[in-house]
C-alpha cells in the first residue's frame, strides 16, 4: 500500500459515488451493505442498490456507486443485532 498506515479519505459525490481509500479488506458486502476493513478501523456503508463499482487492494481504494445513506465505523469488529426480550430476561 503506498500509502501512511493512518490514512484514508472518503469522496461522497451526488451521494452516490463513493471512494475510500485505505481499505484493507472487504469482509462482506450486498446491495444493501459494505462492511470494510480500513487502516483506521473496521467501516459499514449503508445504503441501496449498492455496487462495487472498482477495488484496487493494492492501492487501497474501494470505489462504491448506489444510493449512500450511511458510513459509520464501528468500534466492535462487527454489528450485533440487539438481544431479544427474552434472551435478556433468561442470562
Amino acid at each position: 500500500m503506498n500509502q501512511e498506515l493512518t490514512s484514508q479519505e472518503i469522496v461522497l459525490k451526488n451521494r452516490n459515488d463513493l471512494r475510500i481509500t485505505g481499505v484493507k479488506k472487504i469482509e462482506s458486502l450486498n446491495s444493501n451493505e459494505f462492511y470494510l476493513d480500513t487502516t483506521l478501523g473496521k467501516m459499514i456503508v449503508r445504503g441501496t442498490d449498492l455496487e462495487m463499482k472498482n477495488l484496487d487492494i493494492e492501492e487501497g481504494i474501494l470505489i462504491i456507486i448506489g444510493k449512500i445513506q450511511l458510513m459509520e465505523y464501528l468500534q466492535k469488529d462487527r454489528p450485533t443485532k440487539s438481544k431479544g426480550f427474552l434472551s435478556k430476561l433468561f442470562k
